[in-house]
């Protein structure tokens, strides 16, 4: 299931990451080449993954403007930065052609789809001295805040800010992208903010729900 080539990019990209993350820290001046072959990474991970357009940077900025206008601390917010950059790098333990292909996603392949925060946070706790809170922060992005998420079942304000504001950074750009098995679905972004509103205390926590619709609303750019 885990091919050679997609295991060497999780831990090259795991790797590239974390060194960024401790250089940011120290405030190395190498670290922006870390973090341009971070962002590079992840881009490979994107078009693996089947998105049109980079799916990875556009998390990352939209879930660093959501957390500035909260009250999380820097720490955190650099914590948030490099998990959005990782979130979807369990995917490449679980992409296989069949989930590349222009079909609908068979059940075996929506269930190895539902397993890729496991597996990050898996690979990122065994391969990589990570003592921080990066790996449930991607472990947690797909949990809802009415309680019906995976892959934990957590609900409201048991799952962490950082997670939830990552679930809705990732929510609002995959509706913003079209991948090899489903098609966009949202051509505005007032359509988008529309069915924020409807998962607003379903899926999403109502107060980042109105930040991420006000920054909507502000048409900043989100790359």
């Amino acid at each position: 299931m885990f091919s050679l080539v997609n295991l060497i990019l999780a831990g090259a990209l795991i790797w590239l990451a974390c060194k960024y993350f401790d250089l940011k820290k120290s405030l190395n001046p190498t670290e922006k080449r870390y973090s341009d072959l971070v962002d590079a990474l992840a881009s490979v991970v994107d078009r693996v993954e089947g998105y049109d357009k980079s799916h990875a940077k556009e998390v990352t900025s939209l879930a660093v403007q959501i957390a500035q206008k909260t009250t999380m601390s820097s720490e955190q917010l650099l914590s948030l930065e490099t998990a959005a950059k990782l979130h979807d790098v369990g995917m490449l333990m679980v992409i296989n052609d069949n989930i590349r292909s222009r079909r609908k996603l068979s059940d075996d392949d929506s269930f190895l789809m539902r397993n890729h925060p496991l597996l990050a946070e898996h690979y990122l706790k065994q391969e990589v001295a990570v003592t921080d809170d990066i790996p449930t922060i991607i472990r947690w992005h797909h949990e809802r805040w009415d309680g019906f998420g995976y892959p934990d079942s957590l609900s409201g304000e048991q799952i962490p800010l950082p997670a939830r504001i990552l679930a809705i950074a990732d929510a609002v750009s995959s509706m913003r992208n079209s991948r090899s098995y489903r098609k966009r679905s949202y051509k505005t972004d007032k359509e988008i903010a529309d069915e924020l509103k409807r998962q607003s205390g379903l899926q999403f926590d109502p107060y980042l729900v109105k930040i991420t619709i006000s920054i909507l609303e502000e048409n900043q750019p989100l790359s």
